[in-house]
């Protein structure tokens, strides 16, 4: 049993998880980098949307989408590598902030959480104070 309460069956499920979240993940990245066909891209690998329409304002908006949309995959990609490593690790499931157990609900609402819900509020409250600054 960890420290979380969670035994090997638990653990092991979350892993399976975790891993098929990660594979989809990857496919939505390869899939919006390489899922254009024979469209030219750019030297970051995206595609460059010139040949879908002939207005320069309409595709650079597809190309920024592609670049929010791929910022997001990379920050999920990171954030399921880091829910494995805490597997590996022996601390999988317990918050990053008060090292109390996440509710098993939380974690299974979503896999990769790293903060129990009331520090997840606290972060995300103190998250929007620092925002409102800038």
């Amino acid at each position: 049993m960890s420290p979380t309460g969670l035994d090997a069956a638990a653990l092991e499920r979350f892993r399976r998880l975790l891993l098929e979240m990660r594979r989809s993940a990857a496919d939505a990245v390869e899939a919006r980098l390489h899922g254009h066909g024979e469209h030219r891209h750019d030297e970051a690998g995206l595609p460059l949307h010139k040949e879908e329409t002939d207005d320069d304002a309409a595709a650079e908006t597809q190309r920024q989408a592609d670049v929010t949309h791929l910022n997001r995959s990379a920050s999920a990609l990171h954030e399921i590598d880091s829910a494995l490593a805490r597997i590996v690790e022996g601390d999988y499931g317990l918050c990053v902030d008060c090292e109390e157990p996440i509710d098993v609900r939380r974690l299974e609402a979503h896999p990769a959480a790293l903060r129990c819900a009331r520090c997840q509020q606290l972060f995300e409250t103190q998250r929007g104070r620092v925002a409102g600054r800038s």
